[in-house]
């Protein structure tokens, strides 16, 4: 058959599918022309295809013919040859005709598909089949020509179209159904396309150009984008595929895979918006529904996330054009409003969208608000004015929200907005005033405002308003506020003007009706009421100053109860005119009170107020309604150098406040009017005072204590020349159990200040549960009584005053701990007692105390255990009470006291074993090793005794037994019990002396032998029994390497022994015994 080329419009397409494929695509068109260009050779070898396919094979050898199973006829062959050269020049080999094969199938492919078309895959495929088998093509050869004719086709889809359509979207899968493409080739076709698609725009249209999204070649790149995401995807390609393949054909077009996709976006959302536009058009009939948008997404390619925001889009659409926005001409805002059955319509399209119906509420409330804002806005103004009452403005606002059908629960939010609108220009209007300092007209329209808020609130009342006007409108944090468009700085001078002018009106009093509008305008401009007391206090401060600094004058100069009834009132008055608060009264008097003190202390000789004085100063507090913490500061600035007095001389002679001294400080601290805190705080520094040349001087001691005259110089930066100490000895740098020189009578001195001046204090931390005996009913019981816990605190300690360092601290308290061990006689008890409170008196923590306390106590323990071990060898019953006795003394519990000597033992221990390496004398190792089990210590157990060693120690004291035959068969209990007490298993004990065994069998053996080779056969006797003996271990296995002659000649000897002290069966058993050991038949 034979075709030629024609135009598109061609009489000779198909009537039906191919008209509207030819509408529809360019793909066909691309076809025609790729018919129209083919070369001559293929169209020569179409004419003839099955003798192109006998050519192909005649120019093959013929042995490959029949390798290949083929068998051309003679005439075949050369009717083929004389068609090949007189047609294409002579091409001769196999490949090149395969080539040429598929260059031919490609048309005749392209004709079939403009002939039969691709609406119905099934009309082509025969014919398909033909050309295939025609041309002689292979499976993969012919899936090239195919592949080839898929490119062309998607080429003229973008070439003569660029806009995208949703029907070739099915075009491109009936083409792949068609060619029977797999995934591989739709992909290398759409890469193909790609490349020659762009290299032939490159021609036209610079790079630039194609980034312009005006350009035709733009759209036309996102159309190939589109329909390659499409194709790929409703492939079922896998995720790893099919990033693939669309980055390599994006990178084609010198982009990324992920701007590729976002081009596919601006294809696919417009496709999608018309489909959402048609489905507004069919709501309420079967042309539209979830189902059927589903269908369309899967088939765009629409992802969630633009479904969402497009279904939104055009929910919103639907609404503006039931409120009349798209009618022509638009409606007036106030004449907008939903007709009947919108809310019905709404909730069809909101379950075709698949939204919510916060969604539709949503579009609703955000178009209707402006509507609802514009008319309730209008009825509030008219409200104002007073043409309408609240009430009918608010039925007004009620109805619009129906007919815009807002829902109830955004009644608050529309109400809200109305009242921002209605009142927030009025501070505008004020503040105009206020900006030139027109106070008066300011404050008048500050009223008119008010006026109008009362208007608005009775609005709110109608609406059902509860929450507090104040805090929702005029929160000045919130941007919504009425006063949001104030400064800080302009609420506070409008405030201030207000109040000034309120003043006014009453002669410098605020009325009840004044305070009330003060309060309304605190209210409005969003002020704290610290800016409200301050602002009072600017305005009618100087009255309250006056009345209360008058009233300090007349109590001073003579109090009576009466006189101060009087001043009570008076100042009251104040108060109630001017609307003042406690607090006013309290910031001033305090002040009035502090130079009343001050005028007492500057009029008493010695400075300690006298009784009338004290009474007086106790009627101005009440007066000024100030608490004990509130002048406790005033007392003490005036009187506490008097108590600092006071406890100096208490403390002149001894350091310690005695008894009726303290009595008269409790009364002077009752004169002065100073608080207990305060007099402790005065009374820790006339401590510390006293406590730093107490601390400096244990230190002096204890520095001349543990560092010699050159080491002291250098710590001081002086020479201190030649010292001695009090038992003439020169310092030598010793430290604990062995310094001499004792500080511990200072270090009570200190102990002595701090406690005999109750400086310490007890705190209650927790309780805890005792056990007490009771009586009730003549019968004794125990019962369970919860009592306090205390803990002591030291609120000033060497530490805090600088007097010593941290490091000596610890040196000077493990001093105080060693001196209290060693210390005999009446002392050492009261030093014991006196450890915990020394600590705390340096500042030292509960943990340092018990570390520093448990590191001597295993120095004195080390040196103890090892003094009496070293003489005695071992601990008797006497050391083991003085170690009780120690362990009392330290603190330390039983097992903490048990530990310690466990150490030193092991110590000790593993000291003595250092000494034996190398010592075999069995008598010393087995007198070690009973020493180590009597003390109830492992000889692994931290001695440090390796294994080798304990092997060493093993093969001594055994061996011994063996030679001498103490150990035998019969010696279970021995071997036992030295494995045991050298902490050895079972099986190594076992194996060593299974080893022992052989060595001493070699090494008696070898013996024998130089006895055998030279003759002397007196020397053998005993050997050979020691054979027999070691033999019994192991049934004669004794593996020595034994000649035959010379086993002849041991054995030979063994029977003319002197063996009478043996009986018959024995003498037969070590016979045998000896046969095996020598390696001789029976």
């Amino acid at each position: 058959t034979t075709t030629t080329t024609s135009s598109p419009s061609s009489s000779r397409r198909p009537d039906n599918s191919m008209k509207m494929l030819v509408q529809n695509s360019g793909g066909l068109f691309e076809l025609e022309e790729m018919v129209d260009s083919e070369a001559s050779v293929n169209k020569q070898i179409e004419k003839s295809p099955k003798l192109w396919r006998a050519a192909g094979l005649a120019a093959l050898p013929a042995s490959a013919l029949l390798g290949f199973g083929l068998a051309p006829t003679a005439k075949l062959a050369a009717t083929a040859i004389v068609g090949v050269v007189g047609g294409v020049g002579g091409l001769v080999g196999r490949s090149k005709m395969i080539d040429m094969a598929v260059s031919a199938a490609t048309p005749a492919i392209a004709k079939c598909l403009i002939k039969h078309g691709i609406d119905d895959p099934s009309l082509a495929q025969e014919e398909l089949q033909q050309i295939k088998e025609s041309f002689g093509c292979q499976d993969t050869d012919f899936t090239t020509a195919c592949t080839d004719v898929y490119k062309k086709y998607l080429v003229g889809m973008v070439k003569f179209d660029g806009k995208a359509r949703s029907q070739e979207l099915t075009e491109l899968e009936n083409l792949k159904k068609t060619l029977a493409l797999d995934n591989a080739a739709v992909g290398e076709a759409h890469y193909l396309a790609a490349q020659e698609w762009y290299r032939n725009a490159c021609l036209f249209v610079s790079e630039e150009d194609l980034e312009d999204e005006e350009c035709p070649e733009y759209q036309a790149m996102n159309k190939f984008l589109f329909l390659t995401e499409r194709s790929l995807r409703q492939n079922n390609e896998t995720d790893e595929a099919f990033v693939f393949e669309m980055t390599r054909t994006a990178k084609v077009f010198n982009i990324t895979c992920v701007v590729a996709l976002e081009r596919i976006n601006e294809v696919v959302e417009p496709f999608y918006h018309r489909a959402l536009k048609s489905a507004r058009g069919a709501i309420g009939t079967e042309k539209v529904s979830s189902a059927l948008l589903e269908r369309a997404r899967k088939t765009l390619g629409v992802s969630e996330e633009m479904a969402y925001d497009l279904h939104e889009e055009a929910l919103n659409d639907e609404v503006r054009a039931l409120l009349g926005f798209e009618d022509d001409p638009p409606r007036e805002p106030q004449d907008m409003k939903f007709p009947e059955g919108a809310l019905e319509r709404l909730e069809q399209f909101r379950q075709v969208l698949c939204l919510t119906e916060e969604d539709v509420q949503y579009e609703i409330t955000s178009e209707g608000f402006p509507l609802f804002q514009a008319t309730a806005t209008e009825t509030m103004k008219e409200a104002i004015e007073e043409t309408i009452t609240p009430e009918e403005a608010w039925q007004s606002m009620e109805e619009r929200r129906k007919e815009l059908l807002i829902a109830e629960d955004k009644r608050n939010e529309l109400v809200s907005s109305t009242v921002i609108q209605a009142l927030g220009g009025n501070l505008e209007e004020v503040k105009k005033f206020a900006d030139v300092d027109n106070e008066v007209d300011a404050y008048k329209t500050m009223l008119d405002l008010l006026k109008k808020k009362k208007t608005v609130v009775k609005v709110l009342e109608k609406a059902g308003w509860e929450a507090d006007f104040y805090e929702s409108f005029c929160n000045p944090v919130s941007l919504s506020s009425i006063n949001a468009q104030l400064t800080p700085i302009e609420r506070t001078t409008l405030f201030s003007m207000f109040m000034k002018q309120s003043s006014m009106v009453d002669e410098g009093k605020l009325t009840d009706e004044q305070n009330e509008l003060v309060s309304q305008v605190k209210g409005l401009l969003g002020i704290s009421d610290m800016q409200l007391e301050s602002q009072v206090s600017r305005n009618f401060g100087p009255q309250l100053i006056a009345v209360l600094e008058k009233a300090m004058g007349e109590i001073l100069e003579e109090y009576t109860p009466e006189l101060l009834e009087t001043l009570t009132a008076e100042v009251q008055q104040v108060v109630d005119d001017c609307k003042l608060s406690d607090r006013m009264i309290q910031q001033s008097g305090r002040a009035l009170y502090s130079q009343a003190v001050n005028l007492i202390k500057s009029s008493t000789p010695q400075g300690i107020p006298s009784v009338e004085q004290n009474e007086a100063l106790a009627a101005l507090k009440k007066l000024y309604r100030l608490g004990d913490t509130e002048i406790s500061a005033a007392h003490l600035s005036a009187f506490g150098s008097v108590y600092r007095k006071a406890v100096e001389e208490a403390m002149s002679i001894t350091g310690t406040i005695r008894p009726e001294y303290k009595t008269e400080l409790l009364k002077l601290q009752s004169r002065i009017g100073v608080s207990e805190r305060q007099v402790k705080d005065i009374f820790l520094e006339a401590v510390k005072e006293r406590m730093i040349p107490l601390v400096e001087w244990i230190v002096e001691e204890m520095e001349r204590t543990i560092f010699t005259q050159q080491q002291l110089a250098e710590r001081r930066k002086k020479d201190l020349g030649e010292d001695y100490f009090q038992t003439g000895k020169k310092a030598d740098g010793t430290l604990g159990l062995g310094a001499e020189i004792n500080v511990l009578g200072d270090i009570m001195n200190l102990v002595d200040f701090y406690t005999e001046n109750e400086i310490a204090e007890e705190r209650q931390i927790d309780t805890k549960a005792v056990e007490k005996t009771v009586t009730e009913d003549g019968e004794e019981k125990i019962v369970e009584e919860e009592v306090p816990v205390y803990e002591t605190l030291y609120p000033i300690t060497a530490l805090q005053t600088g007097a010593i360092t941290q490091e000596m601290a610890e040196v000077v308290y493990r001093q105080f701990v060693v001196g209290s061990f060693t210390t005999q006689g009446p002392n050492a008890l009261r030093y014991e007692k006196s450890r915990a409170a020394f600590g705390g008196i340096l500042g030292l923590t509960s943990e340092k105390m018990e570390e520093i306390g448990s590191t001597i106590a295993e120095t004195v323990y080390d040196n103890y255990v090892s003094t009496s071990m070293r003489q005695k060898g071992a601990l008797d019953q006497q050391d083991l009470m003085f170690l009780a006795n120690l362990q009392g003394k330290l603190g330390l519990t039983s097992e903490q006291g048990e530990a310690l000597m466990t150490k030193t033992q092991k110590k000790i221990l593993s000291e003595e074993a250092d000494a034996l390496v190398g010592n075999s004398n069995p008598l010393v190792l087995k007198a070690f090793r009973e020493k180590c089990n009597s003390m109830g210590i492992e000889m692994d157990d931290g001695i440090g005794i390796s294994k080798s060693r304990k092997k060493s120690m093993f093969e001594a004291e055994v061996s011994p037994g063996l030679n001498s035959g103490e150990i035998g068969l019969d010696s279970g209990e021995i071997l036992t019990e030295i494995q045991e007490s050298l902490g050895m298993d079972p099986e190594e004990a076992e194996e060593i002396f299974g080893e022992l065994i052989l060595k001493r069998a070699e090494f008696t053996y070898s013996n024998m032998e130089k006895g055998l080779r030279r003759g002397k056969t007196k020397g053998l006797v005993e050997p050979i029994k020691n054979l027999i003996l070691l033999g019994r271990f192991v049934n004669g296995e004794l593996g020595l390497e034994i000649q035959e002659g010379d086993g002849e000649k041991v054995f030979n000897l063994y029977e003319v022994m002197d063996l009478s002290d043996l009986d018959e069966s024995t003498i037969e058993e070590n016979k045998a015994l000896l046969r095996t050991i020598l390696g001789l038949s029976s």
